[in-house]
Formats: C-alpha cells, structure tokens, sequence
C-alpha cells in the first residue's frame, strides 16, 4: 500500500469516527442519517466499480465481474434510498442481513486465507464482529435508540479496524 491509499484510508476512517460520534450524539434522530450513508456509500462503491470497468476492467481477466459487481452495488444502493418511506422494522431487517451477509463474507475470506497459510485472524474477527452486530441489531429492533448506538458503535469500531488494516504489515506471495 502506498503512502498516499495509507493517508486516504486514515482520513476515511477519521471521518467515520467522526459521523460514529455525531450518529451517538443524535440518537434517534440519525437513524435516517444511517440509511443515506449506507445507500450513499453503496452507490460510490457501485459508481467506482464501473467507471474502474469502463475506464480499464474490461480489457482485464474478470472485468465483466467487476462490471456486474459494480452494477449490483449501485442497484442495491438505489433501493435502499428507496426504503425511506418503508415502515422501520423492515428497513432494520435488510441493514442487519447486508451486515450479516457481509460478516459471512469475511469469514468464508478468513478461511480461504488460513487454507493458503495467509494471515486470517484479523479477517475472522471482523466478520465474527459484523454478525454479533447484526444480531444485536435485530435482538435490539424496537428501540430505535438502541439501533442507532448499536450502528454508531459498530461504525466507529469499523474505523478503527480500517485504521489497524492500514498500518499491519502485509504478506507478500511469491512464487519461486
């Protein structure tokens, strides 16, 4: 990683500290603050990805996977700024299965990585922290108040785990 991702990556996750504080700050009047952030960063992720294809990705290996990846993303952020007028326990619910899902995610990663003797722990651990937070969430869901410290508290703890990602050591492979 260079030094300037090293800086970006800091920065992002100062600011996620930071929008972490304000959401614990509010309470339950950030709650559809956490909705448009989510919808917001899956759109960008979307948006990355295919300008990534179109720019470059498409003359690579598994570029239609970047561009199918891309469009998803972007699609899935579109819906969730569709659920602004959709009763909460149900947006709560589809927050706490892409958290879920996510955790699983890095979990099925975590052994892949232990299976090619690569470093895993730290990939299991947060995936073991995004499904305890999704559960928590869902155990959690009629206090809206509780949500939003629970989001706030899991998005601060995600910076923070940016941050540790960025200043590990990473492996390097080699093939002789």
């Amino acid at each position: 990683m260079t030094i300037w991702q090293k800086i970006k990556n800091v920065l992002l996750a100062v600011s996620m500290i930071i929008i972490g504080m304000a959401m614990l700050f509010f309470g339950e009047k950030a709650y559809m603050a956490i909705i448009g952030l989510f919808s917001l960063a899956l759109e960008i992720m979307g948006l990355r990805m295919l300008i990534f294809y179109f720019g470059m990705a498409r003359y690579m290996v598994g570029g239609r996977n970047i561009l199918f990846r891309g469009i998803l993303f972007f699609d899935f952020g579109l819906f969730t700024d569709s659920l602004v007028w959709v009763p909460k326990g149900y947006i709560l619910m589809y927050l706490a299965g892409t958290l879920a899902f996510s955790g699983i995610v890095n979990i099925i990663g975590a052994s892949e990585a232990k299976r090619i003797e690569s470093s895993w722990k730290f990939k299991t651990f947060q995936g073991i922290v995004k499904i305890l937070f999704a559960i928590s969430c869902l155990i959690f869901m009629r206090s809206e108040v509780r949500v939003v410290n629970i989001c706030a508290i899991g998005f601060i703890l995600s910076a923070v785990m940016s941050i540790a990602n960025t200043f590990r050591r990473q492996q390097v492979v080699t093939i002789d």
